[in-house]
């Protein structure tokens, strides 16, 4: 939370994205790490100082295709336009020109998501290390979670300081105190080390898709881990995809969630395909419920007028 995002290069005056962007190496991984910045907190209206780094490309050994831009004075977005103007001149240039297009659609993407409002606090790399340590020590473990395909062992007071329910399953005359077992039928193990990782470490040594991590954010609900829960929707806003909507929004309006609401409102109202179906009303009602008022507002039609008595 405390890094500055507005920290120039020292040499070249250059911005974190505009220093991000790698042309000569164009790919998801630099989409993904753009992306990641913008919602980071990097400007990508900041300007660049003088004087700027130049940067030069051409195709193969072809001298004749070879174009240049320099930095300086440009924020991310022009840069990106000064980039486009070149690579138009000539087609040699067309998937380049494509890349280019994705970056700005990461930008937006990036920056239309919701600001989540959890206080976070930074911690030395070490104490995470620490952490994830702990839970991988599973000797220490006295507490069986029996997951849908497999268990996952973890701390039991670790769990009761975290989640009520766990507290008075694990310390009341229930079955589950007798035997220091939790069955969870309906949940896979995956899910269960997501919701311990999260709890642990605040971070994830995977990289889950959507299902998963909807599974987990289910069982930290249930379990009323709302730390965990807050961490996890956040993590599921991220996942928000033409595909994923439908389940993600549906989970957001049944457990009313209202930052993970918004982050689907706004994916929502900026996707064709999703706008057209809601104005067929092809949704669930829980998912139709949050664009209240969107199908009128789509389809144009005049409000009725009333004549007050």
């Amino acid at each position: 939370n405390d890094f500055d995002w507005s920290v120039l290069h020292p040499a070249h005056k250059n911005t974190i994205l505009v220093a991000a962007l790698d042309l000569q190496h164009q790919g998801e991984d630099n989409l993904n790490l753009i992306e990641w910045l913008v919602r980071a907190g990097a400007d990508f209206s900041q300007k660049c100082g003088s004087p700027g780094l130049t940067q030069s490309l051409w195709k193969s050994s072809d001298e004749s295709t070879k174009i240049s831009v320099t930095s300086g004075n440009h924020s991310f977005l022009s840069y990106i336009s000064a980039w486009r103007k070149e690579f138009e001149r000539n087609d040699v240039w067309k998937k380049d020109l494509l890349f280019l297009n994705q970056v700005v659609d990461r930008v937006a993407k990036a920056s239309s998501q919701p600001q989540s409002t959890r206080h976070r606090a930074s911690v030395d790399q070490g104490i995470i290390e620490n952490w994830e340590n702990y839970l991988a020590a599973t000797a220490s473990h006295d507490l069986t979670i029996e997951a849908a395909d497999g268990c996952v062992t973890a701390h039991a007071e670790m769990l009761k300081q975290a989640s009520p329910v766990v507290q008075a399953m694990l310390g009341s005359p229930m079955k589950e105190r007798q035997s220091q077992q939790i069955q969870l039928g309906d949940t896979s193990s995956d899910a269960v080390r997501l919701v311990l990782e999260t709890l642990y470490t605040c971070s994830s040594q995977s990289d889950p898709d959507y299902k998963t991590a909807l599974s987990a954010l289910d069982l930290a609900h249930r379990w009323q881990m709302e730390v965990v829960v807050a961490i996890l929707a956040d993590l599921v806003a991220e996942l928000i995809t033409a595909e994923s909507f439908v389940a993600i929004a549906e989970h957001a309006a049944l457990k009313q969630l209202d930052a993970l609401k918004k982050a689907c409102q706004s994916f929502g109202s900026k996707n064709a395909a999703i706008k057209a179906q809601i104005k067929k009303g092809q949704f669930p009602k829980a998912v139709l419920d949050l664009f209240s008022g969107s199908k009128e507002t789509l389809t144009s039609k005049p409000a009725k007028k009333r004549k007050r008595l």
